[in-house]
């Protein structure tokens, strides 16, 4: 799936992810919720950066 925005999203993902990192920081007790919710957007933006389909089913 093409994208006509997609380096826009890639970002957008990239910046979740950073905001969850930081998240982990102020409430250590979540850290391994964030980091599963990191690993999601990186592995979006990848998706996104490499033009594949969005389609997670």
């Amino acid at each position: 799936m093409h994208l006509s925005n997609a380096r826009r999203w890639e970002k957008l993902c990239h910046q979740q992810a950073d905001i969850l990192q930081g998240l982990s920081q102020t409430f250590p007790e979540r850290a391994e919720a964030h980091q599963q919710l990191v690993n999601y957007w990186r592995m979006l933006a990848e998706r996104i950066h490499r033009g594949e389909s969005l389609n997670l089913k």
